[in-house]
């Protein structure tokens, strides 16, 4: 008697593929919000180092042009604005007479808050700033804070995770 030889089948069969689209399924379903709180986390990150540059630009402008720069945190706007400080230079206020560089609002679901006096850091000619202070960025989507910190004798700016610095 003559035994037949089978041949190898190669190949996959479909239960063995659906079982692997399946699997792949369900591992992307859970890795899209991760993904989604991770572009979240990187809008506030480029939001905090937006404003310290800002911060570092305005340091810049007042030591090269050796006359006081500042940025008004307007609260209620959710805004910061740039401004050469031109009424009252020694009451480091932002007033409605001061030359406006630049302003920047915030987009939407991105808080912040500081504890300038006047809501004001202004930068002298020597680089150096009107008072230590913070401002905080709150992300009301992912329940993130970051933290930039201005050191008044230095008027160095740095921006930390959370709160403090």
């Amino acid at each position: 008697m003559l035994l037949k030889k089978r041949k190898k089948q190669k190949g996959f069969t479909l239960i063995e593929a659906m079982i692997v689209v399946v699997i792949v399924g369900v591992i992307a379903t859970m890795s899209v919000g991760s993904f989604d709180r991770f572009i979240k986390h990187q809008k506030l990150k480029i939001e905090g180092r937006d404003l310290i540059s800002n911060l570092r630009l305005t340091r810049s402008y007042a030591v090269a042009r050796k006359v006081p720069y500042g940025i008004h945190f307007d609260h209620n706007n959710q805004q910061y604005i740039i401004f050469k400080d031109v009424v009252s230079l020694s009451s480091y206020t932002y007033d409605s007479g001061d030359s406006v560089i630049k302003s920047k609002p915030l987009p939407n679901n991105l808080y912040f808050w500081g504890d300038f006096p006047n809501n004001v850091v202004v930068y002298l000619p020597n680089g150096s700033a009107s008072s230590s202070g913070s401002v905080y960025f709150y992300s009301s989507e992912i329940y993130e804070t970051l933290t930039a910190n201005v050191l008044g004798s230095t008027g160095r700016a740095r921006l930390t995770e959370g709160y403090g610095g």
